[in-house]
């Protein structure tokens, strides 16, 4: 029956919904936990979809690694947690190459599902503005919540461009800890730290497509690397590890670094991440590593979606300095919120049940939103595609449909966790359907329905 009521449209009064707090589950990661998020978070940033198009700078590249420790962490909690409540749990990830990283096949009844994890993250250490502090009591108070105050507002997203997805049920859960990407140490007792290839590096050294014709002709390419200390005091060499691949397996390649000397090391088919100790980060200063391509023996001209090929030794250098480097290790105060699931199906429907939200105009009051009274042509392909178009209405104009809009501009509509930080700022980044805590199975009913 549950494969089947994932797959249509079916009446789900029988499966219990969250009623109070107790409904959650809160986990807490374990050392282990935080070091594997770390260590994957190093190695599978070259095979992981950049979807929502992070800055391919060096700051957007670390935020992409630390989403990805976030996934695993995620993962090894819900997935333990889902055991041992009887639930047959199974994560997709084999290889770091894997993609659809953060799924679930759950087993229940004989049948196997796809479970898709969509995680939010709130920040213990930003200003409070308006918002109480984060806890189950208040998770369950504002669980019917969705008019226009954002500090009140819990809306279980899944982003417009995913709503196409040949996913069953979605899994709800909501982060909490320290802002991992304001400082390396605060909050940690691990370190894994590493730097990225960024900029116009970053597809010659991290392209799969790349990677693959690397690895059919057996061809890889070297790297140079130079210290470039800054001050008398400054240590004469830095010890730096390249995570790469070659010849299909990964490889780390341990490096000394010299002032005014060249280091050689290769071949590789791709780079993901550059290692660095704690000794060597606590001593590093104002200095910077100089990273060239040096020897390039794949000679095939590999065209990426601009019809450019990648595969051009550039000539310019990756140079890293101290704020390029980011601690994986999730901060010891992380903690996962494990709201509920629902079939895609019924997540459809519930949607259609609250109105559509855009961001709040400051000079009226920045702490609501405003109605989405405002349909372009491009919001209307959007709905259309999803099957939502019969929600425009008008006369007055207004969606009556959960959808919170993106600005496009770097902020959009507001709730709880993306909170309206002024200027044009905050909110959610792309456009995402909504619907409530209210609406969400709890996940102790899996297990029910497991026996």
């Amino acid at each position: 029956m549950f494969a089947w009521a994932c797959r249509r449209r079916w009446e789900f009064s029988g499966i219990p919904l969250i009623a109070n707090k107790d409904d959650l589950w809160v986990l807490a990661p374990t050392k282990d936990d935080l070091l594997a998020g770390a260590q994957y978070a190093a190695v599978s940033l070259p095979w992981t979809f950049n979807r929502m198009m992070k800055n391919t700078g060096s700051r957007g590249q670390q935020e992409r690694a630390l989403n990805i420790a976030k996934g695993i962490v995620g993962q090894e909690l819900l997935g333990r947690a889902m055991r041992e409540h009887g639930v047959s749990a199974t994560s997709q990830r084999k290889s770091h190459r894997d993609e659809d990283l953060f799924d679930f096949h759950v087993e229940i009844g004989g049948q196997t599902l796809d479970l898709d994890v969509k995680t939010w993250h709130y920040f213990t250490d930003y200003k409070p503005l308006g918002r109480s502090p984060l806890s189950t009591d208040l998770l369950v108070e504002h669980a019917d919540y969705s008019d226009a105050d954002w500090s009140r507002f819990f809306p279980m997203l899944v982003p417009h461009t995913q709503i196409g997805q040949s996913k069953e049920c979605y899994c709800f859960a909501l982060a909490s800890s320290i802002d991992p990407r304001r400082e390396n140490d605060i909050n940690r007792t691990e370190m894994r730290l590493a730097a990225f290839p960024y900029g116009e590096l970053l597809p010659f050294l991290s392209s799969k497509k790349l990677c693959a014709v690397r690895e059919d002709s057996e061809a890889g390419f070297w790297l140079e690397l130079t210290w470039r200390p800054d001050g008398m005091f400054a240590p004469t060499k830095m010890e730096i590890t390249v995570v790469g691949e070659w010849a299909g397996k990964l490889c780390q390649v341990q490096a000394v670094t010299t002032r005014g000397k060249t280091t050689k090391v290769g071949p590789f088919s791709c780079v993901a991440s550059f290692a660095i100790s704690p000794e060597s980060y606590e001593a590093w200063g104002d200095g910077v590593i100089a990273v060239r391509v040096g020897k390039n023996d794949c000679r095939v001209p590999v065209l990426n979606t601009a019809r450019r090929d990648v595969n051009r030794k550039p000539a310019e250098a990756l140079m890293f300095a101290r704020d390029d480097i980011c601690n994986l290790v999730l901060p010891d105060d992380y903690r996962l919120y494990v709201l509920g699931w629902m079939p895609k199906t019924e997540y459809i429907d519930r949607c259609r049940a609250y109105p559509g939200w855009v961001w709040p105009m400051n000079s009226e009051d920045r702490t609501r939103n405003q109605a989405w009274s405002m349909i372009t042509e491009s919001d209307m392909k959007s709905l259309t595609r999803a099957g939502f178009d019969d929600c425009v209405k008008r006369k007055p104009t207004r969606l009556e449909a959960g959808w919170m809009k993106t600005t496009g501009r770097g902020g959009g509509a507001c709730c709880y966790v993306y909170p309206n930080l002024g200027g044009g700022r905050g909110g959610v980044r792309e456009t995402n359907l909504y619907c409530l805590l209210q609406d969400v199975h709890t996940m102790m009913s899996i297990e029910s329905m497991a026996e």
